[in-house]
């Protein structure tokens, strides 16, 4: 089945498309989502995580975000290791989902696509594309966030010219450009695949 890859920066807007594309019945697996549930029901990647970042990176049955964040973002070594366990557990649990699906195609939602092994999976790349001041004021409206934070949460990300550079199509969520007939457009060229 083939796969679209759907990317952009925190803040851009791809929950929004995802929803449009879910509206056209086609399947999205957000692997953002899809993660946070692996550190739950697969006991393999939890006991590999707590090896390496210790139990207080867990409590019950819930993983404490903030103290992963803390040690994996002060140590980029640390980050790679991290990397290496819950990359395949994701990519093993998309494959999984995927053969499931009943569709013409299937979406793959990450911010993190074009820079990790998941964009061997698309066959179709598209960015979501937003400028930065209008990510901020999202992201703020959003978590509540100082714009501090959003601003280094956007930095440790790679920039949407170089997403666009390497994306099939681009997706315009400027506040500006309706995104229905860009979705459509996207929508239309893959059915064609």
């Amino acid at each position: 089945m083939v796969c679209l890859g759907l990317t952009g920066g925190i803040g851009s807007g791809k929950s929004y498309i995802s929803r449009l594309f879910t509206a056209l019945s086609i399947p999205v697996y957000e692997a953002d989502t899809q993660t946070k549930e692996l550190y739950t029901r697969d006991n393999k990647l939890r006991q590999a995580l707590i090896s390496l970042l210790g139990a207080e990176i867990f409590q019950g049955e819930g993983l404490q975000k903030e103290v992963m964040a803390a040690k994996i973002f002060a140590d980029h070594g640390l980050l790679e290791e991290v990397n290496r366990l819950v990359h395949p557990a994701v990519m093993g649990d998309f494959a999984n989902w995927k053969v499931q699906q009943q569709a013409a195609y299937v979406i793959l939602e990450s911010a993190i696509i074009l820079e990790t092994p998941f964009a061997s999976v698309a066959d179709k790349t598209v960015t979501v594309s937003a400028p930065t001041s209008l990510r901020l004021e999202r992201l703020c409206h959003r978590d509540q966030s100082v714009a501090e934070d959003a601003q280094r949460r956007m930095e440790r990300q790679w920039s949407d010219a170089m997403r666009e550079e390497r994306s099939d199509f681009v997706i315009y969520s400027d506040g500006k450009r309706p995104l229905l007939p860009q979705v459509l457009e996207v929508h239309q060229a893959m059915l064609k695949l």
